[in-house]
């Protein structure tokens, strides 16, 4: 699948394809809930809990300790594919479960500013005059 091929029905797998090393922290955090063993999409979390309880989270977590940033430039470019998705849901869910939380937070996202793409950075610009936290952005 391209980059610009990303859909809402696909975003699962494809996070779980660019990031085996979240499989994990989804098994820890949902093991509970599903039988993450049978692999159906009824027993696999959705895509907004994948996103806002387990991306986000080491996405916060990286860039609050300055740890992996293989991993960091890894999130940031399909954060990226995300933002140039043609699929306006793929588009929502990087809004709804990254971007307004990143925004909220002044130093999390000017941390987070150089690793955006053009298209992300233009995202939250449009977040940051939403939620009219425009002083969140950096300077320039």
């Amino acid at each position: 699948m391209t980059k610009n091929e990303l859909t809402f029905e696909h975003i699962r797998g494809a996070v779980f394809s660019a990031f085996p090393e979240l499989l994990e922290r989804v098994w820890s955090t949902f093991g509970s809930y599903y039988d993450l063993e049978k692999g159906t999409a009824e027993e696999t979390p959705d895509a907004y809990p994948i996103f806002e309880d387990v991306v986000q989270k080491v996405l916060f977590d990286l860039l609050e300790s300055d740890k992996d940033e293989e991993l960091l430039a890894r999130l940031f470019l399909f954060f990226e594919d995300m933002a140039n998705s043609p699929d306006r849901n793929v588009r929502d869910l990087l809004g709804i479960a990254i971007l307004e939380s990143l925004v909220y937070r002044r130093e999390r996202l000017r941390r987070a500013w150089k690793h955006m793409g053009i298209r992300m950075k233009e995202l939250a610009v449009l977040e940051a005059d939403r939620q009219a936290r425009r002083e969140n952005l950096p300077p320039g």
